[in-house]
């Protein structure tokens, strides 16, 4: 079932961001289905969340709802000013949590090891200019 989810950056800000208790006037989970979360405030989102987030969920609502619908979720109807939306295998559960926990930490080590290499890569070409200085003096 969670196989058919990537555990692209898209799903792991998004999930983030709904787990975010400090958000939750603006999005969080649904309260009657654990595979939908509701946005409350759409101003808000606009201007407290999408700002704050990278562009990878979006810039503006429109966009946002865009890249929602792209990666398979679904509009679930609700009042004035609130949208639902909903995902077969994106969920409030704990495999999930820990699944979203991994994979932001598998991008955390990947990204942590290209800072080293690049490092690596900077100070070895700095090392043969230091070699040449210290002969001439």
């Amino acid at each position: 079932m969670i196989s058919k989810l990537s555990t692209s950056s898209f799903y792991i800000q998004l999930y983030q961001i709904i787990e975010d208790r400090s958000s939750d006037q603006i999005i969080s989970w649904s309260k009657s289905n654990n595979n939908s979360f509701v946005v409350w405030d759409l101003k808000k989102l606009r201007s407290n969340i999408l700002p704050k987030s990278s562009s990878v969920l979006g810039k503006n609502v429109t966009e946002f709802i865009a890249k929602l619908r792209s990666h398979g979720f679904k509009t679930v109807g609700k009042g004035p000013g609130e949208l639902e939306f909903s995902h077969e295998y994106f969920s409030r559960s704990p495999v999930m949590k820990k699944m979203m926990a991994k994979a932001l930490s598998e991008r955390i080590e990947k990204f942590d090891a290209q800072i080293k290499a690049m490092k690596c890569r900077l100070k070895a070409k700095k090392l043969p200019s230091k070699l040449r200085l210290s002969f001439k003096t």
